[in-house]
């Protein structure tokens, strides 16, 4: 993927990725036993969907001014997740750059997620609220109907979730932080999830 993306389809994008995580292939924790790494790195990819997807629905309506927002969606697997907050953009008219920045809380109600491999289902269910608050930047296209670039993203999101695996529950710390390299084209999701290192990248929508 290159990069740029209409901004309505970095919605969409996210909200693909969101849904297809349900599928994702990765290592599987059986029922009772603690979080692996790929585990908490699949939670806080999720998280971080999250993240992008409530910076999306504060920043569709115009690309410059101050807004706040509130909606429920639900979670891939079950239960419901809510996003409220409030954002702050403006535009350089001559360089055709948007900058923003923004803060949030998602809580999570009952809200699950799973991950398959082969034969074997991998199903986390979150209770609790997280807070995201980050800087990130795009570019305007010259012409109506053009695509807009990422060129920049850093945010981090801290809180505490319960999180259950199979019959086991804990109370999991969240101090995580995402950065956009425009160079390579990949997101960088790092720090801790439920006791666990995570250091993961991904593409735009994947």
């Amino acid at each position: 993927m290159d990069g740029t993306l209409r901004f309505r389809g970095f919605l969409a994008l996210f909200t693909i990725s969101l849904f297809a995580l349900a599928g994702c292939d990765g290592g599987t924790a059986p029922d009772g036993q603690d979080l692996t790494s790929d585990d908490a790195d699949a939670i806080a990819s999720f998280m971080f969907d999250m993240d992008a997807l409530s910076v999306a629905m504060a920043n569709v309506a115009s690309a410059t001014g101050t807004r706040s927002f509130t909606r429920t969606a639900p979670c891939p697997a079950g239960g419901s997740i809510n996003a409220s907050g409030s954002g702050e953009s403006s535009t350089n008219l001559e360089t055709r750059v948007v900058s923003t920045k923004w803060t949030h809380t998602n809580t999570h109600a009952a809200c699950a997620i799973t991950r398959t491999r082969g034969d074997r289902t991998w199903t986390a269910v979150l209770d609790g609220s997280v807070t995201a608050s980050g800087t990130s930047s795009y570019q305007l296209p010259e012409t109506r109907g053009g695509q807009r670039a990422l060129l920049s993203w850093a945010s981090a999101t801290v809180g505490s979730t319960n999180t259950k695996v199979g019959d086991r529950s804990r109370t999991c710390a969240v101090d995580m932080k995402q950065t956009w390299d425009p160079v390579k084209q990949l997101f960088t999701i790092s720090g801790t999830m439920c006791g666990r290192q995570v250091d993961t990248t991904r593409g735009l929508g994947k």
